[in-house]
């Protein structure tokens, strides 16, 4: 007969940490909005430009490993990313998946969002759009997990 008690104040006791969780995640989301709309807004136009052809410098800061932390010069033919250069030695990168393009820099913006992460900084391009800064912190509580992408100088080639 006692057992019963029991089961019910912990059921209820389950229900209030289920429901004290799920609020702020909620309000996280909340707090998101107008950056999905900034984040839309700035993607439209973007994608307005039809840049196929273009160049930018690149830097993702993080506690990783290099090239992080190295700024790169990024070359774009067709939408794809056909050349890195290390900026600090002007050596060619051969690995062309480590520099994030601009569609790309968008889905880490749109996931962050999703992810709901704490802290989300983003400065957009006035004139074409896309993004220059990223900065996102996932989790404030963890140390060393942060990461901030800079684009600076994108310019048209031909």
């Amino acid at each position: 007969m006692k057992i019963l008690p029991f089961f019910t104040l912990l059921v209820i006791g389950l229900l209030i940490v289920m429901v004290v969780n799920i609020m702020p995640i909620s309000a996280n989301e909340n707090n998101h909005s107008p950056l999905i709309e900034e984040m839309k807004e700035n993607r439209q136009l973007w994608r307005s430009q039809r840049l196929k052809n273009y160049q930018y410098i690149y830097q993702q800061q993080c506690f990783c490993v290099p090239p992080s932390n190295t700024p790169l010069k990024v070359s774009v033919k067709n939408d794809k990313i056909t050349e890195v250069v290390d900026l600090n030695n002007n050596q060619i990168i051969a690995d062309l998946t480590f520099p994030k393009s601009i569609d790309e820099l968008f889905n880490i913006i749109k996931d962050a969002i999703q992810r709901n992460a704490d802290e989300i900084l983003i400065t957009y391009d006035q004139t074409l759009g896309y993004p220059t800064r990223v900065a996102i912190d996932y989790q404030k509580i963890l140390a060393d997990e942060e990461v901030t992408y800079t684009v600076e100088n994108l310019s048209k080639l031909n």
